[in-house]
């Protein structure tokens, strides 16, 4: 499956989740697009809504907001973008050699972006919003399905209408921040196994930490919220990493896929098991017909004779050859005979 110009699978696709972190500010959007490009992004993504196909009209606002807003209609409406913009931000993106890309919660919105996105994200709160999914699916285009909130069987459910093929689900803990005891990240082995499609991490954690051990455990997109000061209080500041940490992240994040190699035990080693492995030497000069008993062999290397493994079968055999002390005992000193009891 490609996203854009990103094939998944090959690399970990890195996406950095601004979100609302642009605060309703559009050059400051675009300076969150630039620095995380340039922090090594895979692809950026926004949030896109219609404040009024979101929320009702009476919910209140969030309290940490409602020094600001009444409502969260009006919350949400200070945090659109009109459709120029949204495009000017996905050639920005792509001018910066990252994918643009969003979590589209209406179908107005989608229709608005489906233009100059590859890919789109249906958010965890919508893992049950069944006529977006299937709007969605017409797009043919890649969905990215966070699995927040949701139960095996509701993931089952969701999934129903997308094609394996075009599908990526996230595991994600819809804590806001989550504590790194409670990002249960042995989820995404499980997820894989009983969905078979390729699975990510969306990360509230505070770190890179969980986003590190999600890789080593076969996330192939890791998305991580993304903003240029987390000491901001309103929105998902906190939690974001900001591009220095974000660089990392990717830096390190390859560097852990890279080290995964392929499931099982391959060897590896190339010629460094002979020198490093032992062989069983003669102790003395041994002369033809002596029977061997364990003091006449010491472990030595390197494992150009007979292993130590095979000690219980070379006591008690008898030499065909002699041997000089300090000799590596070989098959061709040993008598066919199997050894006495």
């Amino acid at each position: 499956m490609k996203i854009g110009r990103y094939e998944i699978g090959p690399s970990v696709f890195f996406i950095a989740e601004i979100g609302s972190n642009h605060n309703g500010d559009f050059s400051l959007a675009k300076e969150l697009v630039v620095a995380a490009a340039r922090s090594g992004a895979s692809a950026v993504k926004f949030q896109t809504y219609r404040a009024e196909k979101l929320v009702r009209p009476d919910v209140p606002a969030l309290a940490h907001v409602r020094a600001q807003y009444k409502t969260q209609l009006e919350r949400f409406r200070s945090l659109e973008f009109a459709p120029a913009q949204w495009r000017e931000l996905a050639e920005l993106a792509r001018r910066e050699g990252s994918e643009f890309f969003s979590s589209a919660f209406d179908e107005a919105s989608a229709d608005m972006l489906d233009d100059f996105v590859p890919a789109y994200k249906i958010a965890s709160g919508d893992l049950t919003n069944k006529p977006l999914i299937r709007s969605l699916v017409k797009r043919n285009k890649p969905l990215i399905l966070s699995t927040g909130m949701a139960t095996p069987d509701e993931i089952a459910e969701a999934i129903k209408d997308i094609p394996s093929d075009r599908l990526v689900l996230l595991h994600c803990v819809s804590l806001y921040p989550t504590p790194i005891e409670k990002a249960n990240l042995l989820s995404i082995p499980h997820l894989r196994d009983r969905f078979g499609v390729p699975i990510g991490y969306s990360d509230h954690t505070l770190g890179v930490a969980a986003c590190l051990g999600a890789v080593a455990l076969g996330a192939l997109v890791i998305e991580k919220h993304f903003t240029l000061d987390k000491n901001q209080t309103i929105g998902d500041h906190k939690l974001s990493a900001e591009p220095s940490e974000f660089k990392r992240l990717v830096e390190e994040g390859s560097l852990v896929q890279k080290a995964l190699g392929e499931y099982g035990k391959p060897l590896s080693d190339g010629d460094a098991r002979k020198p490093m492995r032992r062989s069983l030497v003669a102790t003395r000069d041994l002369p033809a017909g002596t029977r061997l008993t364990m003091d006449m062999m010491i472990p030595l290397r390197p494992g150009d004779g007979i292993a130590p493994s095979r000690i219980d079968e070379v006591i008690g055999r008898v030499l065909t050859a002699g041997v000089k002390g300090g000799e590596p005992l070989r098959d061709e000193h040993l008598s066919d005979r199997a050894p006495s009891a």
